[in-house]
């Protein structure tokens, strides 16, 4: 029984990964492998060594790790997972807590997984996996950050579900919006964009693993892709460099990577997926903010130069200029429909900045799923303190709050 167990759990967990091919669409029996993992997950490292890494950067981050203090003139930032289809609720949906907290940001970063194209109508009653759209009510709801810097990524895998006309309208869409910019988009050179927030200059780059159904030659220039991790490619480090270097060249105080890497319904980034990570840092980035995976990863905050000799993790850039590096793996479905405690588990990673270091970094979980808006299929955004007092019949909220603080307890409060 147990040789079985362990077979299936092979075959569940570390045979099936869709982001290096293993989910074919034409192949049912792959198809259904996929599906079970997207219930049954990964819950741990995939090797003893990884658990051992994890469990040294979290007694890190929650026991030794001491934050300098603020200065004067900081910046407040806020970071989310994966903006997806919802099927309806979509100007309601991120509820008041979660607003008042975004009106108090200086940058907000997400990943917009789902064109959002006007000229194409929006399916309430099919369940679109493949071919996503929303409504421009999805971009209304963040009107609540009036006076912070919106950023979108929009290089993922769903790049392209409403083909490069509906990319091109989802920029559209983004950048008619005063205080929103998108990052990606079908020209070279819209994988990077650099903005200033209060004086503070921001470099951000984004990147994918693939985009669905796309062969290489239709995959648009601004929408690079990598294969971090990718255990049968090699990362392409000329074109990270080179996105780099553009990132660079206009002297930012911070450089942002929102990579669509890693893989889906995995709790822990494994070794592959680290060293590429680190590499990252190395080359100038600053801060990465991970989605895809659709579940929780942990954050790891990474000695640049001898920023702090406690670390687990120390790294040389030769810059001269000690700095910690922030990498948080995935952070999550923010806005999703998909039904297990673990995709339904995201939350806000708030970062206080100044021009030479971070001051703070914290983590506070969310809850999302449909039945929490006006309607039955109304999905909806709550922090896991309102989850807790919203008298529901769902799913206890404890459940919500164990798996949050199992991969990102040393960043929650009490």
């Amino acid at each position: 029984m147990s040789r079985k167990r362990d077979k299936l759990k092979r075959v569940l967990y570390e045979e099936v990964r869709y982001e290096v091919g293993r989910w074919p669409l034409w192949r049912w029996d792959q198809n259904l492998r996929y599906i079970a993992k997207s219930f049954a997950h990964r819950p741990a490292p995939l090797s003893a060594q990884d658990g051992v890494h994890h469990r040294a950067m979290a007694r890190y981050l929650g026991q030794t790790l001491r934050w300098p203090e603020s200065a004067a003139d900081g910046w407040s930032c806020a970071a989310v997972g994966d903006l997806m289809w919802l099927r309806d609720g979509y100007r309601r949906f991120l509820s008041e807590d979660l607003q008042a907290g975004f009106a108090k940001q200086d940058m907000i970063f997400a990943n917009l997984e789902t064109p959002v194209d006007p000229s194409v109508p929006v399916k309430r009653w099919v369940y679109e996996t493949l071919h996503y759209n929303a409504p421009t009510q999805y971009l209304d709801a963040w009107d609540c950050a009036g006076g912070a810097t919106r950023v979108f990524s929009l290089c993922n895998n769903h790049a392209l579900d409403q083909g490069l006309v509906g990319l091109k309208a989802t920029r559209a869409q983004v950048e008619q919006r005063a205080g929103f910019l998108a990052v990606g988009g079908a020209e070279r050179g819209e994988a990077v964009r650099t903005f200033e927030h209060r004086g503070l200059k921001v470099a951000v780059i984004a990147t994918t693993f693939g985009i669905n159904g796309a062969p290489p030659a239709a995959v648009p220039d601004g929408v690079p892709v990598v294969a971090f991790g990718d255990p049968r490619a090699e990362t392409d480090w000329e074109m990270l460099g080179a996105l780099v270097a553009q990132a660079r060249a206009e002297d930012p105080d911070w450089v942002v990577m929102m990579p669509h890497w890693g893989f889906e319904y995995e709790y822990w980034p494994d070794k592959a997926m680290r060293a590429d990570a680190y590499r990252l840092i190395e080359m100038g980035v600053d801060i990465i903010v991970g989605s895809s995976p659709h579940v929780l990863q942990p954050v790891e905050v990474i000695s640049v130069d001898g920023w702090d000799a406690s670390s687990p993790v120390q790294l040389r850039r030769q810059s001269g200029r000690p700095r910690p590096g922030v990498i948080a793996y995935s952070l999550g479905n923010f806005a999703s429909i998909i039904p297990t405690v673990a995709c339904q588990t995201g939350g806000v990673l708030r970062m206080s900045l100044d021009r030479q270091t971070v001051t703070a970094l914290s983590f506070e979980p969310t809850v999302c799923m449909r039945g929490l808006g006006q309607g039955w299929l109304d999905a909806r955004v709550l922090t896991l303190d309102e989850y807790r007092r919203r008298p529901l019949k769902g799913r206890p909220w404890q459940l919500y709050a164990d798996h949050a603080r199992t991969i990102m307890g040393p960043l929650m409060g009490p």
